[in-house]
């Protein structure tokens, strides 16, 4: 099932994954499923080796898109280029519990290299993707992050610890992970687009040894977006003892 409650719109599959799989088979929607050779399903697909099951998604079943009262923890991607970094962020996000990702232009996360690094996460993680010329992009997002300011969000950016050490800077654990928030993280090669910097100037960073100058962003996701997680496990554990 996706996030939305739709379903896919068809379920191709070989009858050696259907022998395989008898129990997940008798979990999909029977008239979904359309049995197919290896050679049609390896024709439909784009992966070099497929597992014997495909489904069809309809567009339309992934974009529904409205902050709700519930949402109180949102991902931000300011032109991430590659699809590897996308997919990978959109699967992060999802095992921390974002709520929902707005995209500042960047990869397709529809694109199949992106799908493929999701694991599937795409389907169950609402997003809005901003398109345009770069300075469109940058105003839709400027416009989305300022009401969710007034909705309460603090707006988080993220920078590299060894290429803009300064005193605003904050340990990604010095904050409030408890507040709803607004986590920004910037293109693979300049980072947070400057005017984001200019309107919303809290930023986190990692400690990391200086020797690397910075981390993929995909990598630095991970403590940042499972942090909050993190503290709500540990409050709750205290709370508890």
């Amino acid at each position: 099932m996706l996030k939305s409650g739709n379903c896919p719109s068809k379920v191709l599959t070989t009858e050696k994954w259907l022998d395989k799989n008898e129990e997940l088979y008798q979990k999909i929607d029977q008239s979904l499923i359309i049995v197919v050779s290896e050679e049609v399903l390896a024709s439909a697909v784009s992966t070099k080796n497929p597992d014997g099951v495909a489904a069809l998604v309809e567009i339309s079943s992934i974009l529904n898109f409205d902050f709700n009262n519930q949402d109180d923890f949102i991902l931000v991607l300011d032109r991430i280029q590659d699809p590897g970094n996308m997919g990978n962020l959109f699967r992060t996000a999802l095992a921390a519990g974002v709520n929902k990702i707005l995209l500042a232009g960047g990869a397709n996360p529809l694109g199949q290299k992106t799908l493929r690094a999701s694991s599937g996460s795409v389907f169950h993680l609402p997003f809005k993707r901003f398109d345009g010329g770069e300075e469109e992009i940058i105003n839709s997002l400027l416009k989305s992050l300022n009401q969710l300011s007034k909705n309460g969000f603090q707006i988080i950016s993220t920078s590299s610890h060894n290429k803009n050490l300064n005193n605003s800077q904050k340990l990604y654990w010095e904050i409030d992970w408890s507040k709803p928030t607004a986590l920004i993280l910037g293109n693979e090669g300049n980072g947070i687009h400057k005017r984001i910097q200019e309107a919303f100037n809290e930023t986190i960073t990692i400690p990391h040894n200086e020797l690397v100058e910075s981390l993929n962003v995909a990598c630095v996701a991970v403590p940042l977006l499972l942090e909050r997680k993190r503290v709500a496990y540990t409050s709750t554990s205290r709370i508890q003892k």
